[in-house]
């Protein structure tokens, strides 16, 4: 029989040093690997590799930020698929090429773990550590979002078989795991990636947030990377997804209280940072973001509305808000509005606020840590969301949330909130899959209060035919080891 194996030969072009100092490696045989990882710099450009590979368009330099996953949240004109039918011809490519690209770059990272442990001493200082812990939380990362992406809402699903957790660089056909097993196995990774950030001394826990080129710098652009607080940061939005309010608030108020960003002023935004850099957690350098903001923005596909911005402003309510204001461009003479997020080419000054798409902000933050406190502290829901908005604009004393809002009020403000903090990055259909929503917003250029029917199966992708027929996937409850 046929067999399809999780194992992957390198075959990535690698950055060094800044995000514009490029240089072609492509090691396409077992040898190069092997050379690879004999020297400190061959484990970089291994490492450089992995997260090229994350802003692949498959990826997250289109479908798993403003595109797919972001039509599929009916934020655009643009919808991917009628009804959600993830079979049609226009779709079932795409998400094929998800779970491919995307399990390919878990082999590399695997690669990169596999000797690490041993080979330490090629490292000065404890930059082997670092390398270590930022290729476990990425291995976590991407786990974490093909469970989102494969597999039912977890909540009440953790024991439904999902999708392979592939922990080493070798010949196996991983099995099929429990949803449950694959969220122990991610925060397995993201705890020992903060483990071992904070005994490295990740140059982030001391307030240093770099924003130069870093050329022949590992340490250099921290925001960039998968630091320490990104660690949190995910780990906040990974508890939130499985239920754990608890744990949830923890990190997400961890990184609020501790970490070193700060909110973006409207004279950052007005000079050009389209990305609100100070709040960036954690993002990616996408090398070719102009070209793709041309092909898909400027176009009527990925356009929020009409050119007269009613549909626009009813999603952002307030015409001073900083993401209405500055981040929305009225294209009136097409009758259209587009995200102007991405729009970094000639507005953005310093090379590290041009091609950016952000992963995780802090702006979730807030919103994570004001839906864990609904029931039982709605008064710090109210801050917090106050506190949120009161750094986007709003000039009002009460920002919009009324003091005594209902539990059912405040969550309705955490959904408009989190669609207009996250607008073309992704998150707002994992949002809808978590709450189980029956509906979702639906385009309706005159009326933002316009919704979708969805049904439990529109938030679920089908898995590979390939993946179907030769996967390790149980049958009967047993696994084919």
């Amino acid at each position: 029989m046929k067999m399809i194996y999780y194992f992957f030969m390198l075959s990535i072009v690698f950055v060094v040093g800044g995000c514009g100092n490029w240089l072609d490696v492509q090691p396409t045989t077992e040898k190069d690997r092997e050379d690879l990882i004999e020297t400190e710099d061959g484990f970089k450009q291994m490492l450089y590799g992995t997260y090229i590979n994350l802003v692949h368009p498959d990826l997250y330099g289109h479908q798993l930020t403003y595109g797919l996953l972001e039509g599929l949240a009916r934020n655009y004109v643009w919808h991917p698929t009628s009804s959600y039918n993830y079979e049609d011809k226009t779709v079932r490519p795409t998400i094929d090429a998800i779970w491919n690209t995307m399990y390919n770059n878990v082999a590399n990272v695997n690669s990169i773990l596999k000797d690490i442990k041993s080979r330490k001493d090629l490292f000065i200082n404890n930059e082997g550590d670092v390398l270590e812990a930022e290729a476990l939380a990425m291995r976590a990362f991407m786990h974490f979002d093909l469970l989102r992406m494969f597999a039912p809402a977890y909540q009440d699903n953790e024991d439904r078989i999902a999708i392979p957790y592939v922990e080493t660089y070798e010949r196996v056909r991983y099995p099929h795991l429990p949803a449950k097993e694959i969220m122990e196995k991610v925060l397995k990774d993201l705890n020992e990636a903060e483990k071992i950030l904070e005994a490295s001394d990740d140059p982030i826990l001391k307030e240093i947030i770099c924003t130069y080129s870093g050329k022949n710098d590992f340490m250099a652009n921290r925001q960039y990377r998968f630091n320490y607080w990104a660690v949190n940061a995910l780990k906040a939005r990974v508890y939130l997804y499985m239920g754990d309010t608890e744990n949830a608030n923890h990190y997400a108020m961890k990184v609020i209280e501790e970490a070193p960003f700060t909110w973006v002023s409207e004279t950052d935004v007005t000079s050009g940072d389209q990305i609100f850099m100070p709040e960036l957690i954690c993002g990616l350098n996408v090398p070719k973001l102009a070209n793709y903001y041309e092909t898909y923005f400027t176009s009527e596909k990925y356009s929020l509305s009409d050119g007269w911005g009613v549909y626009g402003l009813g999603v952002f309510e307030d015409a001073n808000d900083f993401r209405y204001l500055y981040l929305l461009s009225n294209d009136r003479a097409n009758n259209k509005v587009i995200s102007s997020k991405y729009n970094q080419r000639v507005s953005s000054s310093g090379v590290m606020k041009k091609e950016t798409v952000p992963l995780i902000r802090l702006g979730e933050m807030y919103l994570i840590a004001a839906e864990c406190n609904i029931e039982d502290n709605p008064g710090e829901s109210v801050r917090l969301l106050r506190e949120l908005k009161s750094h986007r604009g709003y000039l009002s004393e009460d920002k919009g949330i009324v003091g005594d809002a209902s539990a059912n009020q405040l969550l309705d403000y955490i959904k408009k909130e989190m669609r207009k903090e996250t607008y073309a990055e992704g998150q707002m259909f994992f949002f809808w899959k978590r709450l189980k929503s029956s509906t979702t917003p639906g385009f309706n250029p005159w009326s933002s209060a316009a919704t979708t029917p969805m049904k439990v199966e529109y938030y679920t992708f089908p898995l590979p035919e390939a993946e179907l027929e030769y996967g390790n996937i149980p049958s009967n409850g047993e696994l084919d080891l």
